[in-house]
């Protein structure tokens, strides 16, 4: 509790990051926002970045453009994937939209997001607490929403430490009443850097470079819109093929509990995607939004840090089809909006043991969502305003593998949300509501290669949630401040089981847990192109007396950014952050929860534009991340990277 008190002391009250959008879209791209803004209606808290914003930060993907948003932490996992939480949920609970379709495998459900390059999207918004009815099942703690470059267009290119290349171009072509987006990404690295050696005791050498820490990936997107007569419809499809190491966690004895010895080289996702929007005539609207995704991997695990001889081999499938529609209209004093999506997965597993290596059949497992409600948003007058919203999800699992069968199960989901404006540049929020998470096939039936006991009991998650955001703007200062509490029953947790010898992980619904803090952010503009940002979180997650794993205490960022003359990509921009990660807890490989130490970096940004070719702006780039090697530890035996360089140029215009 002193933690949280602290925490917040240092942060104060917040807004929105420097040129942060408000966390929905502008008007003109709702065909691709999956609970786009409309008058009257009333959403839980959120924060959003600008293009601009993101080209000033320099992210590589993003699990680096998130990092600093308040209430949202990124942290890598045992599998060498970059997950977001938000406000110490876990990850499962927060859900993933490209373009208003889900992103996430359904199988895991979850991303990698450090596979999302940075350079494919033009702006994101974070919705906390309980979301809109569109977001559908699993959707418990919030939703992060991406949207792809949707005008201009701009080119990037870095190299730095250890092999590092980060290059990227995006831009929007008009064709008439049709508008093609086109873009590419590769991010590369031979290694991360080791920030503190003595933090790697095992499976880790003394050459700086991280075990097992290579990575390559390249995407394609491609997508053309427009209108034909009152539809307006665009089409997408995505196109991301990587391969990695996955860094061991160095903590662990090899000869007392093996760590990873994993890596991944063959990761494929592709997204097809369809949108639609029609106007009914008078004030009703629909829309729909359709996709496919087809995801693959192999990952390989070794016996030992010289991953050369090979123990096991897992390889997926996946085939997963979705679709939602919403139809808005009004009724009476109230806009009414009703939505029904549904998505339908297959997952097909191979598992191999070495040896004998012979390969065994496939095994195949189904899962399907269905979320159905409605929403009702009502004008009180005195700018203020009220949503309602109610519905229910359900889940099955029609195909179990070699496990037993599955029961359907569903529950209902209702929230609200009441905004009030008491003053000039004063706006108050009140929201809550309850959501519910089915867990994910590979929650009920993954064994991850002989370290995972399955556990096909779990049973669903439910939430209840409660927000209050104040906001305050006067002149150049704007405040935000967003306390925040949430009940979970039934979440899904870890223990340690011992199976004979070995000691394994088994997922399980936990006793209630409770978890409670605040949000903040300040932006103060402190002269016309100096602006300076705090924000900060604080959380205090706990279940049966116990703290939850891997929730930092408080998360603090402090930056300064000076920009001169033209905006992004011409503009000259230099930036200063300062990131503070409060201490928290991880379950050790014994099963009882470890101390994670609290950290400090300081990340540096520059671009300085040099010339012009034709009309786009050539400028030279700079970063420098966690320049004092500062050791950030979110999960047990695998820190965050060292300090790494990077240098490049960017074109636009």
């Amino acid at each position: 509790m002193n933690a949280l008190i602290t925490a917040l002391l240092l942060a104060g009250p917040a807004a929105a990051p420097a040129r942060a959008t408000p966390a929905a879209g502008p008007a003109e791209a709702l065909i691709t926002v999956t609970a786009p803004a409309t008058p009257g209606r009333v959403f839980s808290p959120g924060v959003g970045l600008s293009g601009e914003a993101l080209l000033d930060r320099q992210p590589r993907n993003m699990a680096d453009a998130l990092r600093g948003l308040p209430g949202v932490s990124i942290r890598p996992n045992s599998r060498g994937e970059s997950v977001v939480r938000i406000r110490g949920s876990e990850e499962r609970q927060t859900q993933v939209f490209l373009d208003g379709a889900p992103l996430a495998v359904p199988w895991d459900g979850r991303i990698d997001l450090g596979l999302v390059p940075a350079g494919l999207i033009g702006t994101l918004s974070v919705r906390k607490g309980a979301g809109a009815i569109e977001y559908g099942a699993n959707a418990v703690a919030g939703v992060l929403d991406l949207r792809t470059r949707d005008e201009g267009a701009v080119g990037q290119a870095q190299a730095g430490s250890l092999g590092l290349i980060n290059a990227s171009a995006a831009g929007v072509v008009p064709l008439g009443h049709t508008r093609l987006t086109l873009a590419a990404a590769h991010q590369a690295q031979a290694a991360v850097p080791v920030a503190r050696s003595r933090a790697l005791p095992f499976s880790q050498d003394a050459s700086g470079r991280r075990t097992n820490s290579d990575l390559g990936a390249t995407s394609l997107f491609a997508g053309i819109g427009g209108s034909a007569g009152a539809i307006d419809w665009r089409a997408s499809l995505l196109h991301i093929d990587a391969r990695r190491g996955v860094a061991p966690e160095s903590d662990r004895d090899p000869a007392v509990a093996a760590p990873r010895y994993w890596r991944t080289p063959d990761w494929r996702l592709t997204q097809a995607q369809l949108a639609l929007e029609l106007a009914l005539g008078g004030d009703a609207t629909a829309r729909a939004t359709l996709w496919r995704q087809w995801f693959g991997q192999r990952i390989d695990a070794h016996r030992d840090a010289s991953y050369t001889a090979l123990r096991a081999r897992e390889a997926n499938d996946d085939d997963t089809a979705g679709g939602r529609l919403t139809l808005a209209h009004g009724l009476g004093p109230a806009r009414l909006r009703w939505s029904l999506s549904g998505q339908a997965s297959d997952h097909q597993q191979t598992d191999t043991a070495v040896p004998p290596g012979t390969v065994p059949p496939p095994l195949l497992y189904r899962q399907t969502l269905v979320s159905g409600g409605v929403e009702a948003d009502v004008a009180l007058g005195g700018g203020s305003a009220l949503t309602l919203g109610a519905g229910y999800d359900q889940s099955a699992n029609p195909r179990t593998g070699d496990k037993p069968a599955q029961p359907i199960t569903g529950a209902a989901t209702f929230s609200a949300a009441l905004r009030t404006m008491p003053a000039a540049g004063l706006s108050i929020t009140l929201s809550g509501g309850r959501r519910n998470r089915f867990p994910s096939a590979r929650e009920l039936f993954g064994e991850a290669l002989g370290r995972f006991l399955a556990n096909p009991a779990l049973r669903p998650e439910r939430a209840w949630l409660a927000d209050a955001e104040v906001q305050w703007q006067t002149g150049p200062l704007t405040l935000t401040l967003n306390p925040f509490w949430q009940r979970g029953l039934g979440s899904i947790g870890q223990r340690i089981v011992r199976v004979g010898s070995a000691s394994l992980r088994q997922r399980f619904n936990q006793a209630a847990t409770t978890s409670y803090g605040a949000d903040a952010a300040l932006q103060w503009q402190i002269a016309r192109r100096l602006t300076l940002e705090l924000t900060g979180s604080a959380v205090d997650a706990s279940s049966a007396g116990q703290p939850l794993p891997q929730r930092p205490a408080h998360e603090v960022m402090l930056a300064v950014d000076w920009a001169h003359h033209a905006q992004a990509p011409a503009g000259f921009d230099l930036r200063a952050e300062l990131r503070h990660v409060g201490p928290a807890r991880d379950l050790a490989p014994d099963g009882r929860l470890a101390r994670l130490s609290p950290g400090t970096e300081i990340n540096l940004r520059g671009r300085v534009p040099v010339a012009h070719i034709g009309k786009a702006a050539l400028a030279l780039t700079a970063a420098l991340d966690n320049a004092l090697n500062g050791l950030i530890t979110p999960q047990l035996g695998l820190p965050l990277p060292g300090r790494t360089l990077r240098i490049g140029v960017m074109v636009g215009g």
